[in-house]
């Protein structure tokens, strides 16, 4: 019980993953996510995992190690999340309609997982277990930039939904 003998109501945090092959090697990059990582405590609960990407020995072909890197990500995937596959080919949202987008995945209460895939990208058989594939851009960007502009936007949208001013 809270002061005045009123109940104490916890609200579950959102849940949300970015799962994701390979290191983070870049320093810039990794102070950034680790910058967003900390300014995303407040609004839910934010977990980054990443797979092994797969050593281009020989003249394996793309698709052969997209399919291995893919295999590694769909294993660690639970049946029960929401499954978000950022692709260049998917949809496109401003950061307002993001904010909007994350709200309903919000309430749907599922874990909410966001894969980004090698340099390769995502296989089709990981694109094709999603039930979205979001674009960051229409602009051409590394999947470790990828890593911080997801989780700079995944901030910028909770702090629209919290009433805090866009531009900030």
């Amino acid at each position: 019980m809270a002061a005045r003998g009123r109940p104490i109501i916890l609200i579950p945090m959102f849940n949300v993953t970015i799962l994701m092959v390979g290191k983070t090697r870049e320093a810039f990059i990794q102070e950034g996510v680790a910058f967003y990582q900390k300014r995303l405590q407040p609004f839910l609960k934010l977990s980054l995992k990443s797979v092994r990407a797969e050593k281009e020995e020989g003249k394996l072909p793309a698709e052969t190690i997209k399919a291995r890197e893919g295999e590694r990500l769909r294993q660690a995937l639970a049946a029960k999340n929401y499954v978000v596959a950022l692709d260049p080919k998917g949809k496109e949202l401003s950061t307002e309609d993001f904010a909007a987008w994350l709200s309903a995945r919000e309430q749907d209460a599922r874990p909410l997982v966001f894969l980004i895939g090698g340099h390769l990208g995502l296989d089709a058989a990981t694109l094709g277990l999603a039930q979205e594939r979001l674009a960051l851009s229409r602009l051409t960007l590394t999947h470790e930039l990828s890593r911080l502009v997801l989780l700079e936007q995944l901030y910028r949208a909770m702090t629209i939904k919290a009433g805090h001013p866009y531009h900030v």
